[in-house]
């Protein structure tokens, strides 16, 4: 293979594995809705209302150096008119220019009136203040001409003698702000806003700027436009000054909100405070991008657990968020900053639920020890010794004592096995508890073993009561394997020294048991054909009307020789020897019978069927299911296919698309174990699955540990938002039962409502709970 092609291929391998990495997913999800935010300026909104709050705290008085010329209500009232004459705006010249005025802005554009000598009078005003007075160029009111396009021009005999200025702004979205451009497009040429001309600015277009609106628009100096025509003004209000005569009465339909909590002002008191604003420096606009980089760069720097991504550290963080604009505004420079909230908001609470869900996984609820999957998690190599102890009668002790002997029994076994084998970690799994020795030689551990049995045997006292205990070990020594995968093997070991009664089973993968499992994969096929192989049906009872509504279908077989063989055992073989097919479509076909058996007799339930991981991989498995519902006449809806792990499911992989092909078959999809393994919060967001089963662990748990409660109460409420039905796993007491009822959850399986059962005890069930809601 060319070098070119390895190199592709491990490069391919490398981002696999980093994809493959929650956090860094999370990290990509959250960089994408910031960029996204900030590219689409879907946060606008937010950042005038930011903005606007900032301004409020900001508030102070008015430089001065504009003043405004309002034709307010007493104005209209006095001359009895509806609008002022050009006759008024040429009295009003003179004596704006009496009274010292520097220039003088119309905030309209003027237009000829029918009174002839009011014309003559305005053009021989502006001939004589030529180059000092300015008109306003207004957008097109016909609609022809959008954007910042000023088209509405004053009279042609008045910009004759007159300079032209754009009167253009932009309202925000929900009119919340506005910003200026500096300039305008028009059919005489490019035109400088009134707030650019004042503060002498020239710049393109397409650039705006925000007005300071801390600026108390009240504190402007503004006079009645009928006072400065009798000449009964201050002129000291005029006097040096740029003055803005600007439409004030409501009449005029000239009135505005004015962001920072100012209420509603004439429009000329928005030309004022944007050109205070350039006066005082022109405005720095940095954007959003800024702050992004920032957020994104811490957000990368504390992806692992326990660094930035906490609650208090976020809190400190958005603060900094919203505080530092407040900061730059007083130099002139804004940020906006809801895309860098997106992405810090986005990444710490998925992260901080990922590690809720990992703690959870990683932590035994009852003991608080390390539980056997951080065990399973472990892909290193280790040389040392891995051992695996089993309690014998530890669902007996658990099951005849209080909740709380259970967490003191299994800190009392850590402690025992800490005596001869120093400083180990323990991780513990119900009555499985498993570490890596210290002890190097297998001859020296089997004597320490030995020592710990006749310990053990003596008893051990839990908040005063004697409590015998008697235990099995399996040790894998297999060091050329990862601990993940010797986990599995020191644990069977355990269940073997149980079963052969010996103290302890060392796994050996060159034994006899290979062959055992290839002829357990020969018997299957007879087994199936000659009733050992059966399946058991474990109902699901509706919370809401305390009904059952359905159940669940669970392969089991009974060996004439070697008794119950585990499903996990049986199914693990099939799967790796490709033989999980046969007991698939078994399932599924008696199944579908007893729903249709079940429906004869007035029970309309739906029934659910685990379905492997690899046969999702199988193009062939929508139609054995379709055979089958055909054969025996069973509505699609009817039967839900329940979902363990896959390898990978994302929108482009070959198991998203079998999935897809089940649902528009009809078929309904269960999320199954959800919690632990693959099923995690990645699961739910790709999966089409209309039901969620929350794994028992988390289940039985959550009575004692709080932690485990609130997951559990987090993933109804997740489950809920994404309209998912869900169903508890491992139920087994009624104060369970209680709790999950008031969390809402949907449904709930386990030994408190019934044990797997074989079909006829399950219609003997069902017929009771017929009569019983019938009667």
């Amino acid at each position: 293979m060319p070098a070119s092609e390895v190199d592709v291929t491990g490069l391919r391998e490398r981002l696999r594995k980093i994809w493959k990495n929650a956090r860094f997913r999370i990290v990509f999800w959250a960089t994408l809705t910031g960029l996204l935010c900030g590219i689409s300026g879907i946060g606008f909104a937010v950042e005038d209302v930011l903005a606007s709050v900032r301004d409020y705290f900001r508030r102070h008085p008015s430089g001065g150096e504009v003043a405004l010329v309002l034709q307010d209500s007493r104005t209209l009232d006095r001359l009895g008119k509806i609008d002022v004459s050009r006759g008024n705006d040429a009295d009003v010249l003179e004596a704006l220019f009496q009274a010292g005025a520097k220039r003088v802005f119309f905030d309209r554009a003027l237009r000829e009136d029918d009174d002839g000598d009011g014309n003559r009078r305005l053009i021989a005003a502006l001939k004589k203040y030529q180059g000092r007075v300015y008109l306003g160029a207004l957008p097109s009111s016909d609609g022809k001409n959008t954007g910042n396009f000023a088209s509405n021009l004053p009279s042609p005999a008045f910009r004759e003698h007159a300079r032209i200025v754009s009167l253009m702004a932009l309202k925000h979205p929900l009119e919340l702000n506005l910003s200026f451009p500096f300039s305008s497009e028009s059919p005489v040429g490019r035109l400088r806003t009134i707030p650019a001309t004042i503060a002498d600015v020239d710049e393109a277009p397409d650039q705006l700027f925000q007005p300071d609106f801390s600026i108390d628009y009240r504190t402007i100096p503004s006079v009645s436009y009928i006072d400065v025509m009798k000449g009964s003004f201050q002129t000291e209000n005029v006097r040096g000054k740029d003055v803005i005569v600007a439409p004030g009465s409501v009449a005029y339909n000239d009135i505005h909100f004015m962001p920072g909590g100012q209420g509603y002002a004439a429009g000329g008191y928005f030309h004022a405070i944007a050109a205070e604003t350039l006066l005082h420096g022109l405005p720095i606009r940095l954007g959003w991008f800024p702050p992004f980089l920032l957020v994104f760069a811490i957000v990368v720097s504390g992806v692992g657990r326990g660094r930035v991504l906490d609650v208090y550290r976020f809190t400190g963080l958005a603060a900094v968020l919203i505080a530092a604009p407040f900061v730059l505004d007083y130099v002139r420079i804004h940020v906006e900053i809801f895309p860098a909230l997106a992405v810090a908001t986005v990444a710490v609470f998925r992260m901080r639920n990922l590690d809720r869900v990992e703690v959870a996984e990683e932590t035994n609820a009852v003991s608080g020890l390390p539980s056997a999957h951080a065990l399973r998690n472990l892909d290193a190599m280790s040389t040392k010794i891995l051992v695996a102890l089993k309690i014998r009668n530890y669902g007996a002790i658990i099951g005849s004592f209080a909740e709380h002997v259970e967490a003191q029994m299994a800190h009392e076994i850590v402690r025992r096995i800490r005596i001869s084998d120093h400083d180990v970690t323990v991780y513990h799994e119900g009555g499985m508890f498993l570490w890596l020795s210290n002890i190097r030689s297998t001859f020296d551990l089997f004597e320490n073993l030995e020592g710990l049995h006749r310990i053990v045997q003596n008893g051990i006292q839990v908040g005063g009561l004697d409590i015998d205990l008697s235990f099995n070990c399996g040790i894998d020594s297999e060091f050329d394997r990862s601990v993940s995968s010797r986990v599995a093997s020191a644990m069977q070991s355990a269940e073997e020294a149980v079963r052969n009664d010996e103290l302890f089973y060392q796994h050996d993968s060159r034994k006899h048991e290979a062959q055992w499992e290839i002829s357990l994969l020969t018997q299957l096929d007879r087994a199936i054909d000659n009733g050992e192989v059966w399946v058991a049906y474990q109902p699901k009872l509706d919370v809401k009307t305390n009904a059952i509504t359905g159940a669940e279908a669970l392969v089991r077989w009974t060996h004439p020789e070697r008794g119950p063989i585990s499903p996990d055992k049986f199914i693990r073989i099939a799967e790796e020897f490709h033989r999980i097919e046969r007991i698939t479509r078994f399932v599924i076909n008696d199944a579908v019978r007893v729903a249709v058996d079940l429906a004869s007799q007035g029970h309309d339930i739906s029934i659910s069927v685990n379905i492997s991981a690899q046969l999702l991989r199988n193009p062939g498995l929508p139609g054995m299911i379709s055979e089958i519902l055909a054969l025996h006449g069973l509505s699609s809806e009817r039967l839900i296919l329940e979902i363990t792990e896959t390898d990978r499911l994302d929108r482009s992989s070959r198991t998203f698309q079998m999935l897809q092909r089940l649902i528009q078959s009809g078929l309904r999809l269960s999320i199954d174990d959800f919690g632990t393994g693959n099923a995690t919060i990645d699961y739910l967001r790709y999966l089409p699955a209309t039901e969620v089963k929350i794994d028992k662990v988390f289940i039985q748990a959550m009575e004692a540990n709080r932690q485990d409660h609130l997951l559990v109460q987090s993933i109804i409420e997740m489950a809920h938002s994404l309209d998912r039905t869900v169903v508890a796993e491992g139920v087994e007491t009624g104060t369970a039962l209680e709790i999950l009822k008031g969390m809402g959850c949907d449904m709930i399986q386990g030994y408190y409502v019934c044990r797997p059962v074989p079909f006829p005890d399950l219609v003997e069930r069902m017929a009771g709970e017929h009569e019983r809601l019938s009667g």
